[in-house]
């Protein structure tokens, strides 16, 4: 039983993370994000096409889908002998689902707003330090990808000095009767896949913005 329940979680949080609010929220208004827009199912080309509160309302969702496991495993909702390896392991798949959603064939989003969900749940303190960074870069850019990928880079080097230098100033958990601490090398190394597969998704607007070619966003 115990190892159908740890199959079970991981198996939920790739279906949760693969539900594409973005898209559902177009679909909803006779609209396929897919072929309109940049094209993306994500918070930004929602926003860009049905107006900036379903940009919000989608980000919400999307960070939602990467937060509820590791919430519930990382706060011992649920019992931690559940938990396999880590709770950012389960960050990790709602992302991976999030980029490759088996509802949409397997095309997903750039999955910045489930990766940075995941993140946010497990270590909150980066909360307002992360979403500081963002919105001065996108105030200065006046583009999103920039903000994203930018923030992306400053967060794995966030990151890695906590687990570095922290003196476990949250709280620890057991997993499978075994004291962890949270800031263990599990989640640089989650986090880090989590954020190389952000910019990897980036890779079309990267080349955009070194052609000068990117578009901003007015909202």
């Amino acid at each position: 039983m115990d190892l159908f329940l740890i199959i079970l979680f991981v198996v939920l949080a790739y279906l949760i993370g693969a539900i594409p609010f973005g898209f559902i929220f177009g679909k909803l208004h006779g609209i396929d994000l897919r072929k309109v827009g940049s094209g993306n199912i994500g918070a930004t080309n929602c926003g860009r096409v049905l107006g900036k509160k379903y940009a919000v309302l989608t980000y919400f969702l999307d960070a939602l889908k990467g937060a509820i496991f590791v919430i519930l495993f990382r706060y011992q909702i649920i019992d931690n002998k559940y938990c396999l390896v880590s709770p950012m392991l389960y960050g990790l798949v709602a992302t991976i689902g999030a980029t490759f959603p088996i509802y949409l064939k397997f095309k997903g989003g750039k999955s910045v707003s489930c990766g940075s969900g995941a993140v946010f749940a497990y270590c909150p303190i980066l909360i307002p330090f992360l979403l500081l960074s963002w919105l001065i870069i996108k105030k200065i850019s006046k583009l999103v990808s920039v903000a994203s990928i930018s923030t992306a880079i400053f967060a794995s080097i966030v990151i890695l000095l906590i687990s570095l230098l922290s003196g476990d100033f949250t709280m620890e958990y057991l997993v499978l009767g075994k004291i962890e601490h949270p800031y263990n090398y599990w989640f640089v190394i989650f986090s880090v896949i989590i954020i190389l597969t952000v910019i990897v998704r980036h890779k079309n607007n990267i080349v955009n913005i070194l052609k000068g070619e990117e578009k901003p966003i007015n909202y």
